[in-house]
């Protein structure tokens, strides 16, 4: 009887791991030319059994298979080691093989453990000894063990803008949060603005668990437009379970009013210096002429102009534009070139600028108000931008007179000067406002936005 050694080397097929080993003897079939067949002419051959995958661990079709587990395949009889090829799938790295039954059996070792829940395709062919083919079963599969599969659908937990919110910025995101993580392309394609049209090129984004998707609207929302979206139920997430509904939400942008607002003359007028020190006197307590600059007696006169925000709707969102608007009729001299740039600035002069004359003119209101340090710093006015009327963008200052309008009790108020208060030359350098002319001496603008 004659014995081989023979050394094994490992073929497989999608396996990033070779290793050859040496393997136990193994005895040669009876039907080989070498082995011992009789003496005698008559001894006879006996026909040769088809090689088969006989047995393998774990069996096919198992479930709950270790994540541990070696994989083995038991032939009918032992084989050519290198003949022997698999593929795995999904794809499994080898570390080795081990060999037992005197080259019958092969134990496959993995680098790493087999994944959870996982269904794998085992596919084989080899060769005996003598060549002959393996014939009969080639593939089997088993999975593996793991925490139960996710079949839980997965919900919208929250959306921002909410459902049917009003006074939503123009320019606001929308925000899905979902109960988990969940598959983005199909979300993104589920995830359609139903109206208004032209709102579905925008971009998406997601936090870094899947839980939370972003969509940024491609285009400006119109004022007062009425957004609609829908998620569909083709939403899936990383397990493949579907949203159980498809969801429609809506949201309405902020809508854009504006209203004119009167001047108060009560807190309006001009005032005007005296010969007394620190003494100033207001003469009209209705509007009949108003004045900024200096006379022939080089008294200054400063106008103040008031106004109340008390009217704006108290849901008021946003001011977006502010306009004074300030007729002045006309000029004399040349108050402009002699008394520097005209100013704005808005003040704080409280309810009442009282009237009181040249002759007596001691009012501590009246003085204060001339006086009063400016609230921020002011607009400078050129003469080509005083008219009938001329307009000034005091947008910051009445936004802030309204953040402040409990303190200010809704008042909004301004002061006009010239820079230099009086020239000392005798003459009279003034602008002036004439209900003659105009009936109205000034009038407030404001554009805002409310839900």
């Amino acid at each position: 009887m004659h014995h081989r050694r023979r050394l094994f080397p490992l073929l497989f097929v999608f396996s990033a791991a070779t290793a050859c080993i040496n393997v136990p003897e193994v005895e040669s079939p009876p039907n080989r030319p070498d082995a011992d067949a009789g003496s005698t002419s008559d001894a006879g051959s006996e026909e040769v059994q088809p090689l088969t995958l006989l047995d393998t661990l774990p069996a096919a079709g198992s479930t709950q298979v270790s994540l541990e587990m070696l994989p083995v395949l038991t032939f009918s009889r032992p084989i050519e080691a290198d003949s022997l090829s698999f593929v795995i799938q999904p794809s499994v790295t080898l570390a080795r093989i081990e060999w037992a039954n005197q080259g019958a059996t092969a134990i496959l070792h993995p680098w790493s453990r087999l994944s959870e829940n996982t269904t794998y395709t085992v596919t084989v062919d080899a060769k005996d000894l003598d060549g002959h083919p393996l014939t009969g079963t080639r593939s089997f599969t088993f999975t593996t063990t793991g925490p139960a599969p996710d079949t839980t659908a997965p919900t919208i937990l929250n959306t921002t803008p909410g459902h049917a919110a009003i006074g939503v910025p123009r320019d606001a995101v929308i925000e899905i949060l979902f109960s988990e993580p969940m598959e983005r392309t199909s979300v993104q394609t589920a995830f359609a603005i139903t109206s208004p049209a032209g709102q579905n090129s925008g971009n998406f984004s997601w936090n870094e668990a899947d839980t939370v998707m972003t969509y940024t609207l491609p285009i400006t929302a119109a004022y007062g437009t009425t957004l609609s979206w829908q998620i569909s139920a083709l939403a899936k997430d990383k397990a493949g379970n579907f949203l159980t509904e498809a969801n429609h939400r809506e949201f309405r942008v902020v809508r854009q009013g504006s209203m004119v607002l009167p001047i108060v003359y009560a807190m309006s007028g001009s005032i005007t210096t005296s010969d007394v020190p620190d003494s100033h006197y207001r003469n009209y307590a209705i509007y009949q002429i108003e004045r900024i600059g200096d006379n022939s007696a080089n008294q200054s006169s400063r106008l103040f102009l008031g106004f109340k925000l008390d009217a704006l709707p108290s849901v008021l969102i946003r001011i977006n534009q502010s306009t004074i608007r300030w007729w002045a009729t006309n000029q004399l001299g040349q108050p402009f070139e002699k008394l520097g740039p005209l100013l704005m600035e808005p003040v704080d002069v409280g309810e009442y600028l009282p009237q009181t004359s040249v002759e007596e003119p001691d009012s501590p209101v009246l003085t204060a108000a001339y006086n009063a340090q400016p609230r921020a710093t002011g607009l400078t006015i050129t003469a080509a931008e005083t008219g009938l009327p001329g307009q000034f963008d005091v947008t910051p200052y009445v936004a802030q007179d309204w953040a402040d309008r409990v303190e200010r009790n809704h008042n909004s108020q301004f002061r006009l000067r010239f820079a230099r208060e009086t020239d000392n030359n005798d003459d009279t350098d003034e602008l002036r406002s004439s209900s003659g002319t105009y009936p109205t001496l000034a009038e407030l603008e404001v554009v805002y936005e409310y839900p």
